[in-house]
């Protein structure tokens, strides 16, 4: 059916700015003890100071189909320490009106223990790569993170599915009062029903800024 290539667009393009906001998201307190030691102690104290932020997005999507599509998206981004997050479109396509709001949860580094099996798959050139295998059987056969070793930060990420295909990102960041926040995302989606280029950008950040928890509510 045509619907569901605009809306595997939107839900590609979510993906893409949903984990940018876990990635760069603000962490818990306390890091648990667990693989990958200093770094991953790291990790999760960067941004901890930063309770919320918001930002606007601008994505493209470039839909590999029988009938190519190249959808843009523009809204909102919206970050609550310490895990809700959201992307609100202003534009949509007009078939993917229902999804006004798509945003799949990406899990912060603070919660891997609770969710994953990880271990460190290798450290070489200033980058260290995570595998997190999902404790709770699904899709996703495992996830592979590959993380910056002088700021913590997360470059890059790779989901494996089960029932074949994968979803890759890679993401840099800016710095505002001493935070890391993303700047562009861009990726490739290589799934068994579509396949896609997606590239996010993020602008106009506010920092600690009141944010409603309606705006997390799913429509």
């Amino acid at each position: 059916m045509i619907t569901a290539i605009p809306l595997a667009a939107v839900r590609a393009a979510a993906l893409a700015a949903c984990a940018a906001l876990a990635l760069a998201g603000p962490a818990l307190a306390d890091a648990p003890q667990a693989a990958g030691g200093d770094l991953y102690h790291r990790m999760v104290q960067v941004n901890a100071k930063l309770k919320t932020y918001t930002a606007t997005v601008h994505m493209d999507a470039k839909l590999k189909s029988f009938i190519p599509l190249n959808p843009t998206l523009d809204g909102n981004v919206y970050y609550k320490q310490p895990d809700k997050q959201a992307v609100v479109f202003d534009t949509v396509p007009a078939l993917a009106s229902q999804f006004k709001k798509v945003y799949p949860k990406i899990d912060p580094p603070v919660t891997w223990e609770k969710i994953y099996d990880f271990t460190v798959l290798s450290d070489q050139n200033g980058t260290t790569t995570f595998r997190l295998v999902p404790k709770k059987n699904g899709r996703v056969e495992h996830l592979d993170v590959n993380v910056d070793d002088g700021s913590a930060t997360i470059k890059g990420y790779t989901w494996t599915y089960k029932d074949g295909g994968y979803i890759a990102f890679e993401q840099t960041f800016k710095t505002i009062d001493g935070n890391y926040l993303p700047l562009k995302v861009s990726g490739h989606v290589e799934l068994p029903s579509y396949k896609a280029d997606v590239t996010t950008e993020f602008s106009n950040y506010k920092l600690n800024v009141p944010v409603a928890d309606s705006v997390f509510d799913e429509k």
